[in-house]
């Protein structure tokens, strides 16, 4: 019998939701291989200088650092967070993104150097354990509880209704973006924080134009309906394609994984078929970063009969960018600083516990940097692929934006 959860990844991050939340996503198609294809049509002429140059554009700017915006008004974190007893769990200890390596050891440090009593949980994934640690939050009597890379709160409900009755504030951490995802409900949060894949996708079409010098992309696009950022990716692609190489450009067939299948064997079987049934595919572009792992050797090996084949990507993970530094084929990912997200999260926080109103969503969005073989080597730290580095978001400039927006420096 199927287990009542589907295993999850989001930019490489692991967790799961019950299986009526996945089906309201994507119209009751949950983890299905070849859901949906899109005819090239007729054979289409080269992209006019005009459109590459909107495109290189494109490309350039994304690869500058962001600035830093204020989510909200100024607030005095020390006051907000003393005394105060906050529980965090990433969506799965298994990632680093979301761990202690990623966001929870960056949140967890600033929140008790801010003078927070910080109790943090493992997560071995899925709901079973983001139940447990909510009941830990509980019986803790904590007065605010992180949920770190989105945990999603339709298979929480009746825990999130408990935290609301006991006035324990929760913030789930890059549950959202801009567009959000009906299947993906907020009830029940006080507050989110986002990340922003469709600038991701975009990018990574802006640059497979660039790369292509001319020829039109013809995509094989990679997704997954389990992931709250999946019909904002795809909405993206085709915005992107839209402005860039409206009569060219194709998306030649879009696949959707259930997460379990990522990086494995139905995944590369799929898509080696797609390739040999489908010669005129010379960009892949794929949605979420745990995707590309296991297909990166297929892609390679198609090269030979698919002209100016390349792959890219969004989520910025720590060996998915070290990939895109050495690798011919795997050559864009866009991606976001770990600690970037996780000072929206604790901003949210400290609103929250200062009895204000959370940030909206839209402005505790950590934003992308795009990453190619030129800039790879300075996402982590030595260019080893280990730990994050924030010399790429301006040497971490913004965390003492945030300390001043706090009021802890001036």
């Amino acid at each position: 019998m199927a287990s009542k959860y589907q295993r999850l990844v989001a930019r490489g991050r692991i967790a799961a939701i019950p299986v009526v939340a996945a089906c309201a996503v994507a119209g009751g198609v949950i983890g299905v291989t070849g859901a949906s294809a899109k005819s090239t049509g007729h054979a289409a002429a080269s992209v006019s200088k005009a459109e590459l140059a909107k495109a290189k554009a494109a490309v350039t700017a994304a690869q500058t650092a962001p600035k830093w915006y204020a989510p909200g008004p100024a607030v005095n974190a020390k006051k907000a967070l003393k005394g105060k007893t906050i529980v965090t769990f990433p969506i799965s200890s298994e990632i680093d993104a979301c761990n202690t390596v990623g966001q929870q050891g960056y949140y967890d440090a600033e929140a008790k150097a801010l003078g927070a009593k910080v109790i943090p949980l493992t997560t071995p994934a899925g709901p079973p354990s983001w139940i447990s640690n909510l009941n830990t939050a509980v019986s803790d009597k904590a007065n605010a509880v992180v949920m770190l890379c989105g945990p999603s709160a339709a298979a929480l409900s009746s825990q999130l209704t408990t935290l609301k009755s006991d006035h324990i504030q929760v913030i789930d951490g890059n549950y959202n973006e801009t567009a959000g995802n009906p299947g993906f409900p907020t009830t029940g949060l006080d507050a989110e924080s986002g990340v922003n894949t469709i600038q991701g996708v975009q990018t990574d079409l802006a640059d497979a134009l660039v790369n292509l010098k001319g020829t039109p992309a013809k995509v094989l696009f990679l997704d997954s309906t389990q992931v709250a950022q999946d019909s904002g990716a795809l909405g993206g692609l085709n915005s992107a394609i839209k402005s860039w190489c409206p009569s060219s450009c194709s998306i030649v067939k879009t696949e959707y994984f259930g997460t379990q299948d990522w990086s494995g064997p139905t995944e590369t079987s799929e898509i080696t078929s797609d390739l040999q049934a489908n010669p005129s595919i010379n960009t892949v572009i794929v949605t979420f970063d745990g995707m590309t792992d296991g297909i990166e050797s297929t892609i390679t090996s198609a090269v030979a009969t698919h002209p100016g084949l390349k792959m890219y990507a969004w989520g910025g993970g720590l060996a998915e960018i070290k990939d895109v530094e050495t690798s011919g084929t795997f050559v864009g990912d866009s991606g976001p600083d770990e600690k970037w997200d996780a000072y929206n999260q604790l901003d949210e926080t400290i609103r929250l516990l200062a009895g204000k109103s959370a940030a909206p969503v839209a402005k505790e969005v950590a934003p992308n940097i795009f990453f190619t073989k030129t800039n790879a080597k300075i996402f982590s730290i030595g260019g080893a692929g280990k730990l994050y580095s924030d010399q790429a978001f301006s040497k971490g400039a913004f965390v003492n934006d945030f300390l001043k927006l706090w009021e802890v420096k001036k």
